[in-house]
């Protein structure tokens, strides 16, 4: 799964109304340990999803100036 596609996924959960530690790459099963990818790969994975999950909570509920 590319980057843009995780973002979008991150975005999708949040939209869903999932919780931000519902990450589906903080799962034991999709971690390094278990999935034999580089440390760095899977960071990458959980850092997009974030990401994605963030832009669309902010979506929801932007920061208002005062």
């Amino acid at each position: 799964m590319i980057l843009m596609e995780i973002q979008k996924a991150g975005a999708n959960a949040r939209a869903r109304g999932e919780n931000f530690l519902d990450n589906p790459y903080y799962k034991p099963e999709a971690m390094p340990a278990a999935t034999g990818e580089s440390v760095s790969d899977w960071q990458a994975k959980a850092k997009n999803w974030e990401f994605g999950w963030n832009m669309e909570d902010m979506a929801r509920h932007p920061l208002v100036a005062a």
